[in-house]
């Protein structure tokens, strides 16, 4: 997603406000990766954009609704994702010949504009929930089966019947202390 800059470059202390809500599709053919696919909604941007002398300066949040499985029993649950960002976007101009330091983002168009798709994919995909559950009980999937135990129950018992990897471990004799 391509932003405007040309009245903020080479203009230190001047700002604008982005408030906008963005098609997924407005951020380019890359891969979200583990989101890939699960954005239901525009990707909301509030953002507030700071001329500094090295360049730009973006702050503010990004968020989007996602439809994520449960870790337990596999059902999509909607889940709201929200990020604060905060990134510099370098002048290439200002930038020292010998400086090897990767530059991270860049101003694009000669300068009149900046990219934000990278630095909005990088945010939301951050702070995805490590673990999506439908609800705290959750029962999960049937490890014999594969029932969904949440809806109904197929009678078999996890703790009926020992993980047959560890059977070898009921014959050892050891000293009880």
């Amino acid at each position: 997603m391509r932003v405007p800059v040309i009245e903020l470059v080479d203009h230190p202390g001047a700002t604008r406000a982005l408030s906008h809500a963005a098609a997924v599709e407005e951020f380019g053919e890359e891969s979200w990766g583990a989101a890939d696919g699960a954005i239901r909604s525009d990707i909301d941007l509030d953002l507030h954009l700071d001329a500094v002398v090295d360049g730009i300066l973006v702050r503010g949040r990004v968020g989007a609704d996602l439809e994520l499985p449960c870790s337990r029993c596999l059902v999509d649950q909607a889940v709201r994702v929200d990020s604060d960002v905060a990134e510099l976007f370098v002048d290439p101009a200002k930038r020292e010949e010998d400086d090897e330091e990767d530059p991270g983002y860049e101003l694009i168009d000669d300068r009149t504009a900046i990219d934000l798709s990278v630095m909005v994919r990088d945010a939301l995909l951050i702070d995805l929930p490590l673990r999506v559950l439908c609800r705290e009980d959750c029962q999960g999937l049937c490890e014999e089966c594969g029932t969904d135990r949440n809806q109904r129950d197929c009678g078999h018992r996890p703790d009926e019947a020992p993980d047959p990897r560890w059977a070898a471990l009921a014959d050892l004799d050891l000293p009880n202390e």
